[in-house]
């Protein structure tokens, strides 16, 4: 499957929760994956945006990215942010396990992305 997905995360500082929320789903669904997304900000809107390469399709529809086109990350519209998510050991495992908290918050994120989902 050639097909990248995309997710605005939004803007401000509401995002990192969206991005907690993604950090808990690449946890459970692709430990092996080094850096399964790519972060950037869009100047043009001013909005944090995640994309998934092919690779990552199934955690992309996980946390409710749509299809999109192979971004252009030319560092004037779409800036890359070089973020590299916390690599995967069992030493911080414990981080990604889910509390009752959590787990609510990842729901609800989770839920709120299926909502939106263009049927």
């Amino acid at each position: 499957m050639d097909t990248w997905h995309r997710k605005s995360l939004g803007q401000g500082a509401g995002m990192y929760m969206k991005l907690r929320a993604l950090n808990e789903l690449r946890y459970q669904l692709c430990r092996a994956a080094l850096a399964p997304y790519k972060l950037v900000i869009d100047s043009l809107s001013i909005e944090t945006v995640v994309f998934f390469g092919p690779g990552s399709h199934e955690l992309a529809v996980a946390f409710g990215a749509l299809p999109c086109s192979e971004p252009m990350i030319d560092g004037r519209v779409l800036i890359d942010l070089e973020y590299q998510p916390i690599p995967l050991t069992d030493s911080v495992a414990e981080i990604f396990q889910p509390t009752p908290y959590r787990r609510a918050m990842t729901d609800s994120v989770i839920h709120d992305n299926c909502q939106r989902r263009p049927a």
